[in-house]
């Protein structure tokens, strides 16, 4: 190993956005000056497939969906001599997993926790539920296990009943440098000056219900709301704000593979969520100084804690505490919070996933 280059490859769906995606691409592209780096894809699609490096190659399993992706990927794995591969998401961790089994070259499988079961389970149904139960049978079966942060470090070993010795803590990385620089692109969207905003996917465990009341309660002066993202309650989020007061100052973008230039310009970023492992966009937000307002998740919590500009509810549901903070938010200045960020430099970040996988 030591007279060649590692091989190193991730593993995902699609690279359509989403926070696993961009923490991924961060990874390939610092590590690709290093190491020979792959993505793996079941489909070669998405916005975010040009925000990786030249030096990164991609290999399509042939554009099949991931539930049809078991044979192609063992194919992979058995043509592939590689080092190790990566993966994130429950069900790329089991497909994984389950692909690389009694492999005569197997490499080092490592997947990776972003998400709370026990929260999501109230709010994503039966599929939750059962992955919950298929991950403690499957898990140990990887070579490591990354928890972003220390409540999925904990839930892993006394939710999930993981062993302590195959989990690494390994928050998610960024690149100061490169967040500035994207901030001050061009934004693609026409947007007003004062505004507010979520960034991420539409979906149940994002509680953008709950935002939708607690900024139709806010007193925010003409304050306009602006949603940046895709997903699965697209539609039925724009009928439910087309009932409300504020309708014509709720803005609905759509998915962008550079949020930053409009979160540099926002009075603050809002982040409602019933549940969040180790959201970067905090870390983004911080970089650019702009005032956060979160519920309570324990990725909110362990990045906000003590730090000025930043807001945690109490509660999950009750928008009327919300609102409250979002107008205490919005008279805040930005302040210049980086070097709280040094801990989370994408090059300590990446040596320290090297030196606990390979």
């Amino acid at each position: 190993m030591k007279n060649r280059i590692l091989k190193i490859a991730f593993f995902l769906p699609t690279l359509n956005v989403g926070g696993i995606e961009r923490v991924f691409i961060t990874y390939a592209n610092s590590l690709s000056e290093f190491y020979d780096v792959e993505f793996v894809l079941c489909k070669k699609e998405g916005i975010l497939l040009k925000e990786l490096s030249s030096k990164v190659n991609v290999y399509n399993l042939g554009n099949v969906r991931l539930a049809n992706s078991f044979y192609y990927l063992r194919k992979y794995l058995k043509q592939n001599r590689l080092d190790c591969i990566i993966t994130g998401g429950d069900y790329p961790n089991m497909v994984l997993v389950l692909a690389s089994l009694h492999l005569s070259h197997r490499p080092k499988i490592v997947i990776s926790q972003h998400n709370y079961f026990n929260i999501e389970i109230e709010h994503l149904g039966l599929w939750a539920k059962f992955s919950k139960i298929w991950t403690r049978i499957i898990y140990p079966y990887s070579h490591k296990i990354i928890a972003v942060s220390d409540g999925i470090y904990k839930y892993l070993i006394y939710d999930l009943k993981q062993k302590p010795t195959k989990i690494i803590k390994v928050p998610n990385p960024i690149n100061v440098k490169e967040i500035n620089v994207k901030s001050k692109k061009k934004c693609e969207f026409n947007l007003p000056d004062n505004y507010i905003v979520f960034i991420g996917r539409l979906g149940a465990v994002k509680n953008i219900y709950m935002l939708l009341d607690a900024y139709e309660k806010a007193r925010l002066n003409e304050c306009y709301l602006v949603i940046v993202g895709d997903g699965v309650d697209m539609m039925s989020l724009q009928k439910y704000a087309i009932k409300l007061s504020k309708k014509k100052r709720i803005i609905f973008t759509g998915a962008t593979n550079n949020p930053l230039p409009v979160l540099r310009n926002a009075k603050s970023l809002v982040l409602p969520s019933f549940s969040e492992a180790f959201p970067t966009v905090l870390l983004e937000a911080i970089c650019l100084g702009v005032p956060v307002v979160a519920t309570p998740t324990e990725g909110a919590k362990e990045i906000l804690n003590n730090l000025p500009n930043a807001y945690i509810s109490n509660s999950f549901t009750d928008s009327d505490e919300f609102a409250k903070l979002l107008e205490q938010a919005y008279c805040q200045p930005k302040i210049d919070l980086s070097s709280y960020l040094k801990i989370y430099d994408e090059k300590v970040i990446c040596a320290s996933l090297i030196n606990s996988c390979i």
